[in-house]
């Protein structure tokens, strides 16, 4: 059997555990829900504020009224973007906590120990300094990404190119960052610290932590997302531009489309994370525990010297 074909059947491995052990997909499932609400609690306030703050900006009037609502505005955007960073990292610990209970009962499963869903939890709080540490820097970074992206008030040609350079930025960070989540549970390391170590096991090993990432993500990529994105502009579409009774089919359509969306975004999540814990475990005990074969492990991953 190839490198490759060895490479794909870990995949596979990945795929079957979690269809197999269904409670794996419910921290998926909690990380997208809390991730969200806690996310919007101060995501949708700051853009109302920060909204408030650019209209008042606009305003025209006498030169004492024009320098008042121009500190006033000041003030509402700075408070806006405050909130907005505030519920941006608030988002992306929720769903980090809840990923971090994933990668200790994916560990459990791993080493063949009962999972304990209120240990595993437990466990995961006691890493909350780092995991909002971790939100932080990962708000950061999002934030970077949408910079990169823009507004597409560039022209098509400026609106690709600054897409493509966004997506480039993004996957790079996710290749990076593809043990942080096991190095601040398992071994009890900080944010930056995992980040570090993440990047350095990441530059030793190559294989697996970027292949077996990116084909989990292609697979639910066009099983799921794909036809989701599809589904959701075309309920759009026709909601809007065919109106009348076609409305409610739109409405359908769309829904579906963010259901599919939602579904591949939580098996991929589940996959990537349990198989990011059992290439950590390979990559740094020499352990192939599970499903999974160490001579598929050993071919995958290849050690830079």
């Amino acid at each position: 059997m190839s490198g490759w074909q060895r490479s794909r059947q870990l995949t596979a491995t990945t795929y079957e555990l979690v269809r197999t052990e269904r409670d794996l997909k419910t921290w998926s499932v909690r990380a997208l829900i809390y991730g969200t609400g806690f996310g919007a609690i101060g995501v949708i306030p700051g853009a109302v504020v920060l909204a408030i703050g650019a209209a008042l900006g606009d305003e025209t009037g006498s030169a004492a009224r024009a320098d008042t609502a121009s500190s006033g505005a000041v003030a509402l955007m700075v408070i806006g973007v405050v909130l907005i960073a505030l519920g941006w990292i608030a988002g992306a610990t929720a769903a980090s906590l809840q990923m971090a209970g994933l990668v200790v009962a994916s560990d459990e499963l791993l080493h063949g120990r009962a999972v304990d869903p209120a240990a595993c939890r437990a466990k995961a709080r006691s890493r909350l300094g780092a995991l909002i540490g971790w939100g932080a820097i990962s708000a950061a970074v999002g934030a970077l990404v949408s910079v990169i992206r823009g507004n597409a008030d560039g022209g098509v040609v400026s609106t690709l190119l600054r897409s493509l350079l966004a997506g480039l930025v993004a996957a790079a960070w996710a290749v990076i960052t593809f043990f942080v989540l096991p190095l601040i549970v398992l071994e009890s390391l900080g944010a930056v610290t995992a980040v570090k170590r993440s990047a350095g096991l990441v530059r030793q090993t190559w294989g697996e932590a970027i292949g077996g990432s990116v084909r989990i993500g292609a697979r639910f990529g066009l099983l799921y997302i794909l036809p989701g994105v599809l589904a959701l502009v075309a309920g759009v579409v026709i909601a809007i531009a065919v109106g009348g009774p076609a409305i409610v089919g739109g409405v359908v359509l769309a829904i579906i489309g963010l259901a599919l969306i939602a579904v591949g975004g939580v098996l991929g999540a589940t996959c990537r994370a349990v198989f990011g814990v059992a290439l950590y475990r390979w990559v740094t005990d020499g352990a192939a525990l599970g499903p999974f074969d160490a001579e598929d492990l050993k071919t995958a991953v290849r050690q830079r010297s």
